[in-house]
C-alpha cells in the first residue's frame, strides 16, 4: 500500500525546464519546485504516521505475546516447583524413615552382640563345668548321660554363634546399604533445595512492564502443553530402592529376633537337659554309695565275725600244741627204752594214735587258721577299696552339685520377642503432598 501511493505521487510529478545560463529559476519554476518539496514532506509525514501506527501495534503484539510466554513461563515455574516440593516432602519422609531404619539397625545390631557375649559366656561356664567333671576321681571318670549332654550343649552353643555372627554380618552390610542411601536421599534433598532456591530467584526475577504498556488483565493464557520428562525418575528409583532396603532390614530384624528366640528355645531345653542329667547322676551316686554304705557294715560285720574265728583258732592251736608236745616227749622218751624192750605194743599204739590225731588236729586248725586269715585279709582289702569308692563317690557327689550350681541363669523365652518382634507401625514424621502408592502407602515395622 505504501509502495503504490508513492509511485502514483512520482507518476503525477511535472518535470521542470533545465535552468538558463545564469543559474535564476523561472517564477513558475521556483512555484513548481516549492510546491514538489511540500508535497514531498506531506508524503514524508503521512509515511511517518503510518510507520508509527504499525511499530505501536507490532509493540502491542510484542507485548501480548511476551506475556502469553511469560504465563506459560510462570505456569511451568508453579507446576515444576510443586513438583519439586512434592518430591522434596518424599525425600524427607524417606530420609526419615531411612534414619529410623538405621536407628533400629544398630539397636538390632547391638543386641545380636549382648546376646552373643551373653552366649558367648554360658560356652565358656560349659567349658569349665567340663573341665571340672575332669577333675572326678579316676574311678568315677565315667562318659554318663551328664558328661554326653554337655558335650551336645557345646555344640549347640557353638552353632549359635556362628548363627549370630553370621547375623551381625548380615545386620552389617544392611546398615552399609541403609548409610549409602541415606547418602544418596541427602544428596537428592539438597539438590531439590537448591533447584527451589534457584527457581524462587526466577520467578522472582519477573518481567516488569513500561507504564501504560502493560496488556490488559483480560489477555487470553495458552495452554500448557506438558511435556513427559523423566527427570524425576532416578529420584523416584531411589525412594524405591530404600524403601526395599527398609523392607529387607524389616525382615532382617525378624529374621534376627527368629534365631535369638530359637537359640534360647533350644538353649533353654538343653539347659534343662544338662541340669537333670546331673541331678540324676547326683541322685544314682547317693544310692550307690548307700548301698555301699551297707555293703560296708555288712562287711565289717563279716570282719568282725572272722576276727573272733581267728581268735578262736588261734586259741584252739595254743591249747592243742602243749599235749601234741607231751605226747610227742613220751613217745621219744620210751623210744630210749633197752633194745629188748623196744617192743610196739599197745602203749606205743596208743601214743602213736594220740599223737597223730593231735598231730592232724593241729594241721587242720593251722589250715583253717590261714584260710581265715586270708579271708580276713580279702575283707580289710574289700572293706578299704569300699572305702575309697565311699569317698570317692562323695567327692563326685560334691563335685556334681557343684557342676550343677555352676549353671548360668535359666535363658528366659517367655516374652522374649516383646523387644524384637515387629508389633508397631512407624508413622512417618512428614507425608507427602501427591498420591503415590509405593511411598505413601509403605507400612515400616518397628521392634
Amino acid at each position: 500500500m505504501t509502495g503504490g501511493w508513492s509511485a502514483g505521487i512520482t507518476r503525477d510529478m511535472v518535470v521542470l525546464p533545465p535552468i538558463d545560463g545564469f543559474g535564476h529559476k523561472l517564477p513558475q519554476d521556483w512555484a513548481l519546485e516549492s510546491g514538489h518539496t511540500m508535497a514531498t514532506a506531506s508524503h514524508a509525514t503521512l509515511l511517518s504516521d503510518f510507520q508509527r501506527l504499525q511499530s505501536r501495534k507490532e509493540m502491542i503484539n510484542g507485548i501480548r505475546v511476551t506475556m502469553a510466554s511469560e504465563a506459560k513461563t510462570m505456569k511451568a515455574f508453579r507446576s515444576k516447583m510443586h513438583q519439586t516440593k512434592n518430591l522434596k516432602a518424599i525425600l524427607e519422609n524417606t530420609l526419615d524413615k531411612t534414619d529410623y531404619e538405621v536407628g533400629k539397625m544398630q539397636e538390632c545390631r547391638e543386641r545380636i552382640q549382648t546376646e552373643r557375649e551373653r552366649v558367648s559366656g554360658n560356652l565358656e561356664v560349659n567349658m569349665d563345668r567340663r573341665q571340672h567333671r575332669a577333675q572326678r576321681p579316676e574311678r568315677e571318670l565315667v562318659h554318663d548321660v551328664a558328661h554326653k549332654h554337655l558335650d551336645h550343649q557345646t555344640t549347640l552353643l557353638q552353632d549359635i554363634i556362628l548363627k549370630l555372627d553370621r547375623c551381625v554380618e548380615e545386620v552389617e552390610d544392611s546398615l552399609d546399604h541403609l548409610n549409602k542411601i541415606k547418602w544418596m536421599l541427602a544428596a537428592d534433598l539438597a539438590d531439590k533445595n537448591s533447584s527451589l532456591e534457584l527457581d524462587n530467584k526466577c520467578v522472582d526475577l519477573g518481567l516488569s512492564w513500561p507504564e501504560g504498556e502493560a496488556p490488559a488483565p483480560e489477555l487470553p493464557l495458552a495452554p500448557l502443553n506438558h511435556v513427559p520428562t523423566t527427570w524425576k525418575v532416578q529420584t523416584m528409583q531411589t525412594v524405591e530402592l530404600a524403601l526395599q532396603q527398609h523392607q529387607e532390614a524389616n525382615d532382617l530384624r525378624l529374621k534376627s529376633a527368629k534365631i535369638a528366640h530359637n537359640a534360647k528355645l533350644a538353649e533353654k531345653v538343653q539347659y534343662d537337659v544338662v541340669q537333670q542329667a546331673l541331678e540324676k547322676r547326683v541322685g544314682a551316686i547317693m544310692k550307690m554309695k548307700k548301698e555301699m554304705e551297707l555293703k560296708v557294715q555288712q562287711v565289717q560285720k563279716e570282719i568282725s565275725e572272722a576276727t573272733r574265728t581267728k581268735h578262736r583258732l588261734e586259741e584252739s592251736i595254743s591249747l592243742k600244741t602243749p599235749p601234741l608236745k607231751i605226747t610227742w616227749q613220751r613217745y621219744q622218751t620210751r623210744a630210749q627204752r633197752p633194745d629188748r624192750e623196744l617192743v610196739h605194743d599197745e602203749v606205743e599204739h596208743a601214743l602213736k594214735e594220740q599223737y597223730e590225731a593231735l598231730h592232724a588236729t593241729v594241721e587242720a586248725m593251722h589250715l583253717q587258721l590261714e584260710q581265715v586269715s586270708q579271708h580276713l585279709k580279702d575283707l580289710l582289702s574289700t572293706k578299704a577299696q569300699m572305702d575309697a569308692d565311699i569317698a570317692d563317690k562323695t567327692e563326685t557327689v560334691e563335685m556334681e552339685r557343684q557342676c550343677h550350681a555352676m549353671a548360668p541363669p535359666r535363658p528366659i523365652t517367655r516374652g522374649v520377642l516383646l523387644g524384637w518382634h515387629p508389633v508397631s507401625e512407624y508413622h512417618p514424621h512428614r507425608e507427602s503432598t501427591i498420591s503415590w502408592d509405593t511411598a505413601a502407602s509403605t507400612k515400616l515395622m518397628s521392634y
